[in-house]
């Protein structure tokens, strides 16, 4: 009997594993990291948009020790960014799992929403993995008048992040 169906119901991919690989288990699981597909949903615990008006004072008392730390030398200028933040709340047996570090989940970020998001992380050893995002606006030497045009014609940052939220969940690759 063969399976001709255009979407398989249970998708497999058999892999036989030459050298090294096929007598070391943990080489082995490397290879299947690497070969597995894996977006940000599939380690992503939860996920939360806040308003937090005041970056390096936020109103996450668990977030605020690392909070402190990255912000303070900031090499930006924190008046451009939202005050709305999306804060990802990271598995960590998935990301254990995958080999996912948070530096590299950072990165992919980046290289996906580059200066129009910022991007701070916990360390890799913290009891809870999380990612904090804020959109950095564009318009800070706009005139306030230009600002309250453009308001009309612009979405609400808390919107935008639901979208970049279901963006990155979806279709970011890790």
């Amino acid at each position: 009997i063969i399976n001709v169906s255009r979407k398989p119901k249970t998708p497999s991919l058999t892999v036989h594993v030459l050298g090294m690989a096929a007598h070391d288990a943990e080489k082995a699981k490397n290879i299947l990291c690497r070969l597995e597909h894996t977006t940000l949903r599939k380690v992503t615990a939860s996920t939360a948009i806040y308003y937090d008006p005041d970056p390096q004072n936020t109103v996450i008392p668990e977030d605020q020790e690392f909070v402190n730390v990255y912000y303070e030398m900031p090499d930006f200028d924190m008046s451009r960014m939202s005050p709305w933040l999306l804060r990802i709340e990271l598995d960590l047996k998935r990301m254990t799992d995958k080999k996912l570090t948070m530096e590299h989940i950072s990165e992919r970020v980046n290289q996906n929403f580059g200066d129009d998001l910022n991007c701070i992380y916990n360390d890799d050893n913290a009891e809870q993995l999380v990612l904090r995002l804020r959109i950095v606006n564009n318009d800070s030497g706009i005139n306030k008048a230009m600002q309250d045009q453009d308001q009309v014609d612009k979405m609400d940052d808390d919107l935008f992040l639901r979208c970049i939220e279901t963006n990155m969940l979806t279709d970011m690759t890790l």
